[in-house]
């Protein structure tokens, strides 16, 4: 028992040493790969020569290309160092040896992962002595001549970007631009980059049948080349090669050089990199040092990816474009019709169409909408004004029917029932002296009679009101004082009636709106106001007919009168606008309240 025992333990201890060392196995082959994988990775290096010194104008173009291709192509780690070789104005041979120990020591550490040789000395230098300073290291030049860029793609690892000067291009145009011109300068300077550049500006007009007298003007220093531009006569145009360097050793910027001929001369200037433009010349076919260090920068980032070099074609000979500055074009009298076709037109001044254009059609359209908007609001308006002038000829016509209304219920009332109440109450008068002997029929007919004669002065009272005659007859003052007393007399309140002298043939449409006014006013005192005394004046000047009523009673607001859409008050002032008259409500609760019309008088009564 005890022996199983044992066994089973000592299986048990073999089981867990077994699974412990399977463990350590796998973590000791997982950990470094875990941490090969986590370490970050090292940026890629990148040199580029430059044949140029710092701060040339053409090394921001080539750089600007590079760069750009470089950042939107590659999207790993980069580490980029310039190097300014300066070998147009350094030859001897001591000043290379000082470059290739420079740069041996400089990366001998760390190799870079590719070279840019930029133009033909840098990419001839690169070419000569990539053993001894980039043994191994894939080369994509830039800006290459044909031949040059040739001979290099012969070597291993080795691809670039060639250029193609359009020279006959360019003289082409300048003498389809000048048709007049007879003479032709071709500036450039003495260095070798330069004086090979003339050799082959000189091949390429040699071919060409341009009737022009030609005139290569090499290395003169400045004074004496900025002198000979301006001694030129006005049938001469300028082709600018490169001006680096003069006879004496001098050097210079191309660009300076342009800038101050385009100055101190109106010949025109004509060049072949688009470097020059905006700097003084006119244009031509030209070559765009950004462009090909666009393309260079492709190509590296292809090598970098992992491309064979060898395997990728040469590339650039086709970054020649037709482009012309405005400016000078505008200041030589050159209409950009005449240009080739395709031609690129740059720094032109924009149009007053092309600059402020959105805003004019901006503007024109909130023009135009603001328009159909006023427009449909004087329209709106227009339809309100006739409908307003509709409605208060509606009321008008409805005030005036009412009237006529009344006129005709008036009279009827007063000349036919009231006459017959009358005869009604004179026979009941005439059955109570027949039935003396019987008290109570005598009593009955005796009730009879005096309801008649209540019902007679009823009638004749509402024939009154409804249409007083006695305005029609006596005129509007004899009116109001007649109304003001009955008024008086129902409703046991002072009533103070005050009367000027009114014209003798006032028109009935006034007198009757400042007397329904007034009966207006009195119904209103007397149920709301609850005065005990009224005062109405009435009087007139040459040009108006006033009507004042005033209580003394409780008062109100009118503008809470007005909310509740009262009839009263609203009638008042409808009436008064049918005669083209004002009224004005003056109240204040406690105060009592005083109504003022005015009403104009017809022309032929003032």
């Amino acid at each position: 028992m005890s022996l199983l025992k044992s066994f089973a333990e000592n299986s048990r201890d073999r089981w867990c040493i077994r699974n412990l060392a399977f463990t350590c196995v796998i973590w000791s082959v997982a950990i470094p790969s875990f941490a090969h994988e986590q370490r970050p990775r090292s940026a890629k290096q990148i040199v580029i020569l430059y044949t140029h010194r710092t701060l040339t104008p053409i090394n921001a173009d080539w750089d600007r290309g590079i760069r750009s291709a470089l950042t939107t192509g590659f999207d790993e780690p980069l580490d980029i160092e310039i190097e300014y070789l300066n070998l147009v104005r350094h030859k001897d041979p001591d000043y290379l040896r000082g470059w290739i120990e420079l740069l041996k020591t400089k990366y001998a550490a760390k190799p870079p992962d590719l070279v840019i040789p930029v133009y033909m000395p840098a990419i001839e230098f690169t070419l000569k002595y990539r053993e001894t300073i980039f043994p191994n290291v894939p080369i994509v030049f830039c800006s290459a001549p044909a031949k040059l860029a040739e001979r290099a793609h012969g070597q291993p690892k080795v691809t670039g970007v060639a250029f193609r000067l359009d020279i006959a291009g360019t003289v082409e145009t300048a003498q389809r631009l000048h048709p007049a011109h007879n003479r032709l300068m071709v500036l450039s300077g003495s260095s070798e980059p330069e004086r090979a550049l003339k050799r082959a500006t000189q091949d390429a007009i040699r071919v060409m049948s341009t009737g022009m007298e030609i005139d290569f003007v090499e290395g003169l220093p400045r004074s004496q080349l900025l002198e000979k531009v301006e001694a030129a006569d006005r049938n001469t145009s300028i082709l600018m090669l490169t001006y680096e360097e003069d006879t004496v050793g001098n050097n210079y910027s191309t660009v300076e050089i342009v800038e101050q001929m385009s100055t101190e001369s109106s010949v025109p200037v004509y060049g072949l990199y688009d470097t020059l433009l905006g700097h003084g010349i006119v244009g031509g076919s030209l070559q765009s040092a950004e462009a090909q260090g666009k393309l260079a920068g492709g190509l590296a980032v292809r090598v970098l990816k992992g491309e064979r070099p060898e395997d990728m074609p040469i590339v650039g000979l086709d970054t020649v474009r037709m482009v012309f500055d405005a400016r000078q074009l505008r200041r030589l009298n050159i209409s950009m019709r005449s240009l080739p076709p395709d031609s690129r037109v740059l720094f032109r001044e924009p149009t007053f169409w092309e600059q402020f254009g959105a805003y004019v059609l901006l503007g024109g359209a909130a023009i135009v909408l603001q328009s159909l908007i006023i427009t449909t609001l004087l329209v709106n308006r227009s339809r309100r004004v006739v409908a307003e002038h509709e409605a208060r000829d509606l009321a008008g016509k409805i005030l005036t029917a009412q009237e006529d209304e009344r006129r005709y219920l008036a009279r009827e009332m007063h000349d036919d029932l009231s006459q017959r109440l009358a005869a009604s109450a004179i026979e009941a008068g005439n059955l109570e002296q027949r039935f003396q002997e019987s008290p109570e029929s005598c009593e009955s007919l005796g009730k009879l009679k005096k309801n008649l004669i209540a019902i007679c002065d009823d009638v004749h009272r509402l024939s009154r009101q409804i249409h007083p005659a006695i305005l029609d007859d006596f005129g509007l003052a004899d009116a109001l004082h007649s109304e003001c007393d009955h008024f008086a007399d129902r409703e046991r309140v002072i009533v103070e009636f005050r009367s000027g002298e009114l014209p003798a043939n006032l028109p009935k449409a006034i007198a009757l709106c400042l007397y329904r006014i007034a009966q207006e006013a009195l119904w209103n005192a007397a149920k709301y106001a609850h005065t005990k005394r009224v005062v109405v004046e009435l009087n007139a000047d040459p040009e108006f007919v006033h009507l004042e009523i005033r209580d003394f009673g409780r008062g109100f607001e009118p503008l809470q009168v007005a909310e509740s859409h009262g009839l009263g008050l609203a009638s008042m002032k409808e009436r008064a606008r049918l005669v083209r008259g004002t009224i004005i409500i003056d109240s204040s609760p406690g105060k009592g309240a005083k109504i003022t019309v005015q009403v104009p008088l017809p022309e032929h009564e003032a």
